[in-house]
């Protein structure tokens, strides 16, 4: 599909074609790959966010696995020695 943007201001199309060049691509390539991350931000912005509980959610899970173990292991010990845990 192709798109048309009319009516620029010629100093924005300056910057566009620097920032281009400073990535080693044309306009064409630069309009198109901003574009496509404009349209998909969100979706990705959510699935980081999810992500990110996630990763929270294991680390309070192994938090307590290890409290679980530790306190399991205090009990063994007493349980061995009669020591106190």
């Amino acid at each position: 599909m192709e798109i048309r943007i009319r009516y620029m201001d010629p100093r924005t199309v300056q910057r566009i074609d620097e920032l281009a060049k400073e990535k080693g691509m044309s306009r064409q390539e630069f309009l198109h790959a901003q574009l496509h991350q404009l349209a998909v931000f969100r979706e990705e912005n959510e699935r980081e966010k999810r992500l990110n509980q996630l990763v929270d959610r294991n680390i309070q899970t192994m938090t307590h696995c290890y409290t679980a173990i530790r306190e399991m292991y205090d009990i063994l010990r007493f349980e061995e020695s009669g020591e106190k845990p």
